[in-house]
């Protein structure tokens, strides 16, 4: 599917969800002044039941579609950087960053992320670890950066952007907390 194309309900289904949500609303008292309690109690509690299973049931199919490769925290090779050049070469090509240490969760979910994307050039990506100490070491003590923050960076040159999805990737990334490093340092001096 384009990734300009948007999916939409069935009509049938929005239908349906209407009448869950609606329909408690017309039977229930109809059915209380007939003296019929329980039936008009169930009128409401089976529908809004039903619409609690469905949102539960769509909230695991979402989560099923996001995730699909399993394990992907183990797809990552994470290099510890301490040195100037190497920091310099990733702000040159505005990295993209993240705010602290990697976690299995964390990764699974940005690697699930870059996957869905469609930027992945290869299956192993390069994740860059260093601390806001290495920042103020190569770009300046006065950077307002605490020492102890920790950052995880992806070199752009790792990924596979090209015109047509660098505009749309640059905008999701905001979504999943994903800065470029060149803007965190010039915002910290």
């Amino acid at each position: 599917m384009d990734r300009k194309e948007t999916k939409k309900d069935n009509p049938f289904y929005i239908a349906f969800i209407c009448i869950l949500l609606l329909g408690p609303f017309i039977a229930g008292p109809i059915l209380f002044v007939m003296g019929k309690n329980l039936a008009g109690i169930l009128a409401f509690v089976i529908p809004y039941l039903c619409l609690a299973l469905i949102g539960v049931w769509r909230k695991y199919k979402l989560k099923r579609d996001f995730y699909k490769i399993k394990d992907a925290h183990t797809r990552f090779d994470i290099i510890p950087v301490t040195d100037a050049e190497t920091l310099a070469v990733l702000r040159e090509h505005s990295a993209l960053t993240f705010f602290g240490e990697p976690a299995e969760h964390n990764l699974n979910h940005l690697y699930n992320w870059l996957n869905n994307e469609g930027v992945l050039k290869e299956e192993r990506v390069k994740l860059y670890t260093y601390s806001g100490a290495d920042l103020k070491n190569a770009f300046g003590k006065r950077m307002k950066i605490g020492s102890e923050e920790k950052f995880m960076s992806i070199d752009l040159t790792d990924l596979n952007l090209n015109d047509s999805n660098t505009r749309q990737f640059s905008l999701d990334r905001m979504q999943i907390g994903g800065r470029w490093l060149d803007d965190i340092i010039w915002n910290s001096k």
